[in-house]
């Protein structure tokens, strides 16, 4: 379902293309892109940002004052649907900023905000590709402002380029490349294949020269994402993920890292390419769900966990160092107090350092919306926590394998309480200097926390 709706912008599309006279200036009309969700959606933000930096926008953090909002919606859960409500209520107050709801939630729901008073277009994925040039018809980048005014931005500065942004994601110290969209799968409970629609690739060459620009651009760690990165090429005859990865070896790049895989698409081909990767994080997130097999049927994820347990000992047996996160989902229809203690047992045999824990939330127009026997909240709320306090014993299991150990941290925030991750997805604290943010360095861990190592032996580039 589509919903595209632009009032009458007359009046206030006026106000912003009037005449300059010989008393008013120009400044650059300032856009923030809130964001919810998975990183393909900070991917879309991002390439939106990038978009519009060119067209001469100045594109400010999300939650600064804007002439425009553009909110980045969400609907994996129904917290996501409320938390896409509540940010969209919030640019919303902004008096006078034109406010654009796209992504996830604005597909499948659109009437939900166009009745949102103050949103003025609802843009679904569909329609994204027009998005940016809707906006130059609304509100044009440059807008009129007399000398004596404050507040509005600096007349004279110039519009960043897309370059030096890079989608903010610089200043991330990593980036984000989306390299193929939605997905061929039915899980019985996702309604995010519902919004994006069946699986499509990003061509090769094209993925190849945005990772080019980033490099160029000294970006340190960049992501590869998709909604099925696992799946990538698989509408091709000849080109699969690990032929991207194989492109992707000769990069001078100092960091590459997978998002969240799918089992169906972990192939022996593609783990044997990923060993022999020169700069691939051995971290791997590969999403199980359950750990119960009625439970996996149900969901209709097509992999039993004896073929989960296959994968996660066929990437160690190559890549001995591999650390794993995972997605987890409690209360699915007809989990009972057995198949949830199977969860926590193959989560244990496992060893995952960092479980993404997701209570049922039932999503409208998905199979499991109707399924039956529903579990209680109160029971939901008890196996997530039964599931954190597990969590923290298999971080504190692994921490203690990693004191004594060299490591190298990119430097995500600098200074005597610093921080930044390890290949392996460890968040590391220690006294970095000044300046190193979004540099590699490394140090010997000499302590932990309750969910992060510590340093405090010289730190060396």
């Amino acid at each position: 379902m589509a919903f595209f709706s632009v009032p009458d912008f007359s009046f206030r599309a006026n106000c912003y293309n009037t005449g300059m006279t010989d008393d008013l200036q120009q400044y650059p009309v300032t856009v923030a892109l809130p964001t919810l969700g998975c990183k393909a959606n900070r991917y879309d933000s991002d390439a939106l940002a990038r978009a519009l930096i060119a067209r001469g926008y100045r594109v400010v953090p999300e939650h600064a004052p804007a002439d425009i909002y553009i909110v980045n919606t969400c609907t994996v859960t129904g917290g996501a649907d409320a938390k896409s409500r509540k940010l969209v209520r919030r640019a919303a107050r902004e008096d006078g900023a034109l406010v654009i709801v796209t992504g996830c939630a604005a597909s499948l729901a659109g009437e939900t905000f166009t009745a949102i008073s103050g949103v003025d277009a609802v843009v679904p994925l569909v329609e994204q590709d027009r998005l940016v040039e809707m906006v130059v018809r609304l509100r044009p980048p440059m807008s009129a402002v007399l000398p004596a005014q404050t507040g509005m931005g600096d007349p004279g500065t110039p519009p960043e380029s897309p370059i030096t942004a890079l989608s903010a994601s610089a200043a991330r110290t990593r980036a984000t490349v989306k390299v193929q969209d939605g997905c061929n799968l039915h899980c019985a409970y996702c309604a995010v294949t519902l919004a994006r629609g069946p699986l499509r690739s990003r061509p090769l060459e094209e993925i190849l020269s945005e990772l080019r620009a980033l490099t160029v651009a000294g970006v340190p760690e960049i992501v590869l994402t998709g909604i099925r990165l696992d799946a990538y090429g698989q509408e091709w005859p000849d080109t699969r993920l690990g032929d991207l990865l194989d492109a992707t070896r000769a990069l001078p790049m100092p960091r590459l890292r997978l998002s969240s895989l799918e089992p169906m698409g972990i192939t022996r081909e593609l783990v044997a390419g990923m060993a022999v990767h020169p700069t691939l994080c051995r971290h791997f997130h590969l999403c199980l769900q359950s750990g119960d097999d009625n439970v996996l049927n149900a969901m209709r994820r097509g992999y039993t966990t004896a073929h989960f347990v296959e994968i996660i000992d066929g990437i160690r047996a190559v890549m001995p160092d591999a650390t794993f996160t995972t997605d987890l989902i409690v209360g699915f229809p007809g989990e009972t107090d057995a198949a949830f203690a199977n969860t926590l047992a193959l989560v244990e045999q496992i060893g995952f350092i960092k479980l993404h824990i997701f209570k049922f939330s039932p999503r409208p127009g998905t199979a499991a919306a109707t399924m039956t026997p529903s579990v209680s909240e109160a029971v939901k709320d008890a196996r997530s926590q039964a599931l954190f306090a597990l969590e923290r014993q298999l971080f504190q299991r692994h921490a203690a394998r990693m004191v004594g150990v060299e490591v190298p941290v990119l430097v995500e925030r600098s200074g005597p309480c610093g921080d930044g991750l390890t290949p392996h997805y460890l968040r590391v604290r220690a006294p970095f200097p000044s300046g190193s943010r979004g540099k590699i360095h490394r140090v010997c861990i000499t302590g932990i926390g309750e969910d992060c190592l510590f340093s405090m032996t010289d730190i060396m580039e």
